[in-house]
């Protein structure tokens, strides 16, 4: 059977809904009762919310509310670097006009000459970003009584001195309740950028009313080193920031990231969280997604972004 059953009509995966709530599929760890609902947001990224940490404010609140609309949920979704782009804000006069990315590096050094890297600048301001980040997230989570992953920032780490992607989710009293540091980074991330490599052996995964939730960020999804890692819980989240056109292409790599993971461990559920938007010469786009393991050597697909380059939410209660 193939591994990846996304293409599924409507009415099927409206069939296979019915037989998994029917019980006539296994439900693996999760038992009635035990009800979690995520709502996923596929976010769109826009020049206009790095102008200001009210702008930025405002974009996310606009987004969390959009995604609370329809009722309560335990878990609120957002992708890999929807933190960064607040690191940004302090810099926002180079970001006015729409230059390549390499331009806007070299009129800030320009004027910072003590600035010798991109390291030393998401360092600077690293303290500032997760102390707005913090206490823009920990309001929100309180305010709606929901536990909210935000995506990724860059954070410098004074103890490793690096400066690491970290993904943070929050808690319902607004606390920090678990962080993890990217893994397998790009050459971008690495060469550019100057990020320093998490160790795969931290990523313990965290808690939502007592399911227990795996996580990966981008890259690491394609790792086989994580079917160990993450080989049993409840659901596996995958939070991307895909930097290139979604062609055809793209779609068959998605299928080699979460699916292929997923299929290989006694997780039932997956969820995929992709960034969208232009920034300066650079893209984002995705298609976000909700999936089940059937343990008979399939992935079938429960939910699809209808779209790859705009913002959408994806709502789902499992089991």
């Amino acid at each position: 059977m193939p591994i990846y059953l996304l293409q599924l009509s409507s009415s099927l995966r409206k069939a296979f809904l019915f037989l998994l709530l029917s019980g006539f599929l296994p439900l693996y760890s999760l038992t009635p009762g035990e009800e979690l609902t995520t709502v996923t947001v596929q976010f769109e990224m826009n020049r206009d919310m790095i102008f200001s940490e009210r702008a930025y404010e405002s974009a996310v609140r606009k987004a969390v509310e959009a995604a609370m609309a329809e009722g309560p949920a335990d878990l609120l979704i957002f992708p890999e670097y929807l933190g960064v782009f607040a690191s940004l804000i302090p810099w926002n006069s180079y970001l006015l006009e729409d230059k390549p990315f390499e331009q806007v590096w070299q009129d800030i050094i320009r004027d910072r000459p003590a600035l010798t890297s991109l390291k030393d600048l998401f360092s600077s301001g690293s303290s500032d970003t997760e102390d707005f980040l913090d206490s823009l997230w920990g309001s929100l989570s309180r305010e709606y009584s929901v536990y909210i992953l935000g995506g990724t920032r860059f954070y410098y780490d004074t103890e490793k001195r690096g400066v690491f992607n970290q993904a943070v989710v929050y808690s319902p009293e607004g606390r920090v309740l678990y962080s993890q540091y990217k893994y397998f980074l790009t050459e971008f991330e690495e060469d550019i950028l100057g990020l320093s490599a998490g160790d795969i052996k931290d990523a313990d995964g965290f808690r939502v009313k007592d399911h227990h939730i795996r996580l990966t960020i981008c890259r690491d999804t394609f790792l086989r080193e994580w079917e160990e890692v993450n080989r049993t819980g409840e659901l596996w989240i995958d939070i991307k920031a895909n930097g290139t056109a979604y062609t055809s292409d793209q779609v068959s790599l998605f299928s080699r990231a979460l699916p292929a993971r997923l299929i290989q461990t006694e997780i039932p559920y997956g969820i995929t969280a992709c960034l969208t938007g232009v920034f300066l010469d650079l893209l984002w786009e995705g298609e976000s997604s909700i999936i089940y393991n059937d343990n008979k050597e399939s992935i079938i697909c429960l939910a699809k972004t209808e779209s790859y380059d705009r913002f959408e939410i994806l709502r789902n209660t499992i089991p």
